[in-house]
């Protein structure tokens, strides 16, 4: 591949859950294979990344809906200036209650995981379809034999 050039470019980006607004700096480098197609390459500190707009989560709340505004939008400069990077903090709560075992019970083994005896569910399923079908062979056989016989 040949390096036709690299560029610094800065990214405004805002989560679409928290409306938190902030930027990111990205070395763009554009290259040509040789062959025709060019090729975009993407890193932050050295390191490769996705694109902007793929990929990125909020640094405020965490959530993946985030909207990259194109290089250059001036519109969210303001608010990227004007606006602290939050400091998310994560304290230890409860156990959630779906993730709690179930109490031990009928079906049940110690600690609450359900039994379903020998074979699971996907056995069971793949046994139902092999003797359907081994029913609907076994009639067309018999049928094939009396019309032949």
């Amino acid at each position: 591949m040949h390096e036709e050039f690299s560029a610094r470019e800065t990214w405004p980006l805002e989560c679409l859950h928290c409306r938190h607004v902030w930027q990111e700096e990205y070395l763009v480098r554009r290259l040509n294979d040789g062959h025709g197609r060019d090729v975009v390459i993407w890193t932050r500190s050295g390191v490769l990344v996705q694109p902007p707009w793929s990929g990125v989560s909020c640094p405020a709340c965490g959530d993946s809906s985030v909207k990259a505004f194109p290089a250059g939008d001036r519109s969210h400069h303001a608010d990227v200036a004007s606006t602290p990077a939050p400091i998310l903090v994560v304290e230890p709560g409860p156990e959630p209650a779906d993730r709690l075992p179930a109490p031990a019970g009928r079906g049940r083994a110690r600690g609450g995981i359900p039994v379903l005896g020998r074979y699971g569910p996907p056995v069971l399923l793949y046994a139902l379809a092999g003797i359907a079908f081994l029913l609907l062979a076994g009639f067309e056989v018999a049928g094939h034999v009396v019309m032949h016989h």
